[in-house]
Order: C-alpha cells, then sequence, then structure tokens
C-alpha cells in the first residue's frame, strides 16, 4: 500500500506540499491540467529548483491576478508584480465550486475533507456553522490550488493513506484577518488538537491551517517508526528563509505492502461476573459505565445459574492498563461479589478511520485491511444513525449508498 511519510520539521504549508509533491514525480503539467477544471480563472502555477541552507528541493509559486502560467523552471526564476486579490469564499461556495467540476470523485472528496475539517474548527473558534464559515488566507485562490492540488497529486501517486513522524508549530505570532495572534493560531490549534506536535524550532508561523488541514483532512496518523519499502523521498521549499531552520519538509514514499498485511498481536484481559438479580436497565447501565472506563468491547450472555435461576454473565475486554478502573467499575455498579480475569493472546487486523465525505453528509468509515491485501468498510453506527435522522431516511439506505460513493471513490 502506498504510503505518503511526511517529516516536517520546519511545518508544514500548502505549497511546500507540492513542491515535495513534483520531486517526489508528480507530472507539473498532468498536475496544472486537473487544476484547470476548477471553476477559477486569473492563476498560474511556477515550479522552481532552490535550496534552504543548503538543502536543496523543489518550491511552488501560485500567483492570482494574471493568466499566463509557468509550469517549471530552475533556478533562474522570476517574480512578477502583479497584486493578489484575496476574495472571502465561505467554505460553501468552495464545496460547490468543486463538486462543480470534472475532477475525480475520489479527488473531490479529498479535497473536500480537507476544507470541511478546517471549516469546523474555524466554526468552532467563532461559534458559526461550518457552511457559513469565510475562509480569508485559505479563501484565496492561492489556497484553493494549494488544497486541491494536494488531492490531486495524492491521486496521482496512488496513495492510501499518509502518516507523519514530526510535525513542528513555531512560535510567536502571526498576523491573520481577526488580528495578530499566538501561534499556533485558534483555528489551527483547534484543528491539530490531539495531534503530536512540537514547537518553538522558529519564532514564525511554521505549520499553516492550509498544511494542518491536509495532514488532519486525510487522516495522517503519527509514526515515529514504519516499516516498508521506500521508494523515493521528495523535498519541498518554503518561502521564507531562516537560516537556522532549514524551510523544508521532506515527504517520503514508502511501499508497506509488505508489512500491513501482518498481524498485530497483543495481550488483552477479559474481566466476568455473573449477575441473576439486577434489572435489564441496571446490567444496561452497567455495560455502559463498563465502556466508560475503558473496555474495548462490553457483551452480554444468558445464563442459567444455582436453583434454577436465570441470568446474565456480563463480560468485558479491556488492555492490562484498564484492568484495574474496569474491575472497579464492575464492583461499584453491580450486585456482584466477585470479577473473574483471564488473559487472551490475540490477532488484529490493521485498521483506520476514515472521514468520508458522502454526498449525504460527512460520515466516519472504519477501514480493514485483510490478510490477502483486500480492504473491507464499516460505517460508524453514531453516524449512520445521524444522517438517517437528519435525511429521514431507512437506515440501510443511507448504508448502501455511502458505501457505494466509497467503493467508487477507491476506484
Amino acid at each position: 500500500m502506498p504510503t505518503l511519510l511526511y517529516q516536517c520539521p520546519a511545518g508544514l504549508s500548502g505549497d511546500m506540499n507540492l513542491g515535495a509533491m513534483i520531486a517526489l514525480g508528480v507530472d507539473p503539467e498532468k498536475l496544472k491540467s486537473e487544476l484547470e477544471k476548477l471553476p477559477y480563472e486569473g492563476w498560474s502555477i511556477q515550479f522552481t529548483d532552490d535550496e534552504r541552507s543548503g538543502i536543496t528541493g523543489t518550491r511552488c509559486d501560485v500567483k492570482e491576478g494574471h493568466t499566463h502560467s509557468h509550469v517549471h523552471a530552475h533556478s533562474h526564476s522570476h517574480s512578477h508584480s502583479e497584486g493578489h486579490h484575496h476574495h472571502h469564499r465561505t467554505f460553501a461556495e468552495i464545496r460547490d465550486a468543486i463538486n462543480s467540476s470534472q475532477l475525480k470523485d475520489s479527488v473531490k472528496a479529498d479535497a473536500i475533507q480537507c476544507f470541511r475539517v478546517l471549516a469546523e474548527a474555524e466554526g468552532s473558534v467563532h461559534g458559526i456553522a461550518p457552511e457559513a464559515v469565510h475562509f480569508h488566507e485559505v479563501g484565496a485562490i492561492d489556497s484553493i490550488v494549494d488544497m486541491v492540488g494536494a488531492a490531486i497529486c495524492w491521486d496521482l501517486l496512488g496513495v492510501t493513506r499518509i502518516a507523519y513522524s514530526e510535525l513542528e508549530l513555531g512560535g510567536g505570532t502571526v498576523q491573520c484577518a481577526h488580528g495578530r495572534m499566538p501561534v499556533p493560531a485558534p483555528a489551527t490549534a483547534r484543528l491539530l488538537e490531539g495531534m503530536v506536535v512540537s514547537t518553538g524550532a522558529t519564532n514564525k508561523e511554521a505549520t499553516t491551517p492550509t498544511g494542518a488541514a491536509l495532514l488532519v483532512g486525510k487522516n495522517a496518523s503519527y509514526q515515529p517508526k514504519l516499516s516498508g519499502q521506500l521508494i523515493k523521498v521528495g523535498t519541498g521549499i518554503g518561502q521564507r528563509k531562516d537560516p537556522n531552520l532549514p524551510n523544508a519538509v521532506h515527504v517520503a514514499l514508502i511501499d508497506e505492502v509488505s508489512t500491513i498485511t501482518q498481524l498485530a498481536q497483543d495481550t488483552v484481559w477479559e474481566l466476568a461476573a455473573n449477575l441473576d438479580d439486577m434489572s435489564p436497565e441496571s446490567t444496561g447501565f452497567l455495560a455502559e459505565a463498563l465502556r466508560s472506563a475503558g473496555a474495548l468491547d462490553v457483551w452480554q450472555s444468558p445464563a442459567f445459574f444455582k436453583k434454577g435461576r436465570s441470568g446474565t454473565v456480563v463480560h468485558a475486554l479491556c488492555a492490562a492498563a484498564e484492568l484495574e478502573t474496569v474491575e472497579a467499575a464492575f464492583f461499584k455498579h453491580s450486585s456482584s461479589l466477585g470479577v473473574r480475569r483471564q488473559s487472551w493472546q490475540r490477532s488484529i487486523l490493521p485498521r483506520e478511520i476514515h472521514n468520508f465525505a458522502s454526498s449525504l453528509g460527512a460520515i466516519r468509515l472504519k477501514v480493514a485491511t485483510r490478510p490477502d491485501g483486500t480492504s473491507t468498510c464499516k460505517i460508524e453506527y453514531e453516524d449512520l444513525a445521524k444522517l438517517a435522522n437528519e435525511q429521514d431516511l431507512p437506515i440501510n439506505r443511507i448504508e448502501q449508498t455511502i458505501l457505494h460513493e466509497w467503493n467508487v471513490s477507491r476506484k
């Protein structure tokens, strides 16, 4: 499975990413022809061989305000004086523009999802709906080209997932449309919640909102160690020059075919208790309490106990780190005077959660890879039920529609 591993010691921006994609082997002419399917005019894109502190790579420049294009150049790069006219486009406007294009459905889905996660972060910060978010810097044509261009490049490289081993955010402050903000800006910080990051390597903004949205929108996982065949490495050069921190991102194309089909092994604990004097409602509450305590799974089995009493055996599966917490929940929320425990060895298929932009709305899909390399997909039930209620449609029809769109997007 082709995987892109992002190493971002100087952060990540949209133009740095496109530079790295060209360095990895994406045809700049093909990228430009695909970008021209967007309903926007008055822009050009140029790729230039450049270096930062002796590190060579490819720099990307997207110009707005003129239509003649420069697809590739070398060290004799030149600049243009036409001004940039940044429009404040809403997420809904950008989404509709992408959907109206002739781009592949899978490219549309990736690009829209990157904008969506950023709109959700912005909306959360400002207290408005994602569809109503007005993008300022990201609403400009250069950022749109960066974001959609990334989705095109991932498709051209045949990439099914991306990972990162390092992500620098920077420091100091940055001037935004809403004034001067600390780095990372509020929306960027909200967007990156839960991700492994570093700060302080520079007193400037290292990871831009666009760069953050690319990683989050494509479900980038933190992988400090990754095994597989290294196909190629591409370096994208950023605009800023910093003598203390080479402004470059390194992206490795890795074939994980030899490793992803191997089953992971781990040890889990099963706790169980016999219950013959609790009501179904109380037993249901116990199951929820066990999940909240950290149980990986909870299930019930009907049983017959002494004196012919019928009852239930409640089982909970957990990792060793949660063993005491889950056991404490058993004693706190059940009538049982004892809890059995035993350890199990288990094999686990690789799986990932994908945020998929379907025609019915955003939804999470759990995708597992089988030992033969094939994939199976399961929709997260909570999202499925939410969409069924919102769309007022049968849940099985929602499921069929989304699974069909998912399969089409992967072709």
